[in-house]
């Protein structure tokens, strides 16, 4: 089959043609820096991709969550350690105060301290963050944990229930604290107690042996209480730092991939501009050749 002139300027300038929208994708994916600057240009990678980014996006939330959640279990461990703090010299206080060597002014001397204490503690139960929310009312993060029912006594109006938030993929974690099982476990009341035995210190010539061996024990069941919640925040602050370098890493390794399949290769761009190029000139040189030919040309 003869080919003519015509025909043949046609396969050159689609030539041409095609040259010049490869030079021009190259010249996009330098500019942008990315191989893949539309589906098209790779359909699996860009669904792998969105795959990942999508992960990515998950894996900077749960870490979000993480900081969020150790930050307040870091506020709560910090009161209920000083509360513990707080809660020994209580301890003290209640032994000197029921020993039968103390004098009235002795005792009086201890029911003022007690008294500063036991506000202490009060302070400490009804912390909040930095957002203004309660650490110790377990879900109840908008009202205080420990109010005045309007008779003198201390009750707690929180709940024991967690706050629960989402730390990875298929795990969650309970934000918040109670003290209700530091203070009113056993349907006791350790606030009521502390003031019952401070006004029995100031009643001159009160027997407080009694009620001090109960305070002793109201005491022992606080610190009890203390340090069980101090060992589970302690583990769980212990998970959010494995789970946040799990994450952490698993990150790195998806933004690894993503860069080999979405990031370009400069040099080897590079190299296929020159290739064009010269396709380019040795095409246009080709095209000119034979628009320059003529019928006499042929025969």
């Amino acid at each position: 089959m003869r080919v003519s002139s015509a025909q043949l300027g046609q396969y050159v300038l689609k030539g041409l043609d095609r040259q010049g929208t490869e030079y021009a994708k190259v010249m996009e994916q330098m500019s942008s820096g990315y191989r893949i600057t539309k589906p098209s240009d790779d359909p699996l990678g860009t669904v792998t991709l969105l795959g990942l980014k999508s992960e990515q996006g998950s894996l900077d939330q749960y870490r979000t969550n993480i900081g969020n959640v150790s930050s307040r279990l870091e506020k709560a461990e910090s009161y209920l350690d000083s509360s513990y703090q707080v809660m020994l010299r209580v301890q003290d206080l209640t032994l000197s105060g029921t020993n039968g060597a103390a004098t009235d002014a002795d005792r009086l001397a201890y029911a003022g301290e007690l008294q500063s204490l036991r506000d202490t503690l009060l302070d400490f139960a009804n912390a909040q963050d930095e957002e203004g929310h309660y650490l110790f009312g377990g879900s109840q993060v908008d009202k205080p944990p420990l109010v005045d029912n309007g008779s003198g006594t201390l009750v707690y109006q929180g709940d024991s229930l967690g706050r629960q938030v989402q730390v990875a993929k298929g795990v969650s974690m309970d934000a918040n604290e109670t003290v209700q099982n530091i203070y009113f476990a056993g349907g006791n009341n350790f606030f009521a107690d502390l003031d019952g035995f401070i006004q029995q210190l100031q009643t001159p010539g009160a027997s407080v042996s009694a009620s001090g061996a109960a305070m002793l024990g109201r005491i022992d069941g606080a610190i009890t209480g203390i340090n069980r919640s101090l060992t589970d925040i302690g583990g769980r602050l212990s998970s959010l730092h494995s789970l946040d370098t799990a994450q952490q890493d698993l990150g790195l390794a998806n933004d690894k991939v993503i860069g080999q399949i979405q990031d370009l290769d400069y040099a080897a761009a590079a190299d296929k501009v020159n290739q064009i190029q010269l396709t380019l000139t040795a095409t246009q040189k080709t095209y000119s050749q034979l628009s320059q030919l003529s019928l006499f040309d042929y025969l």
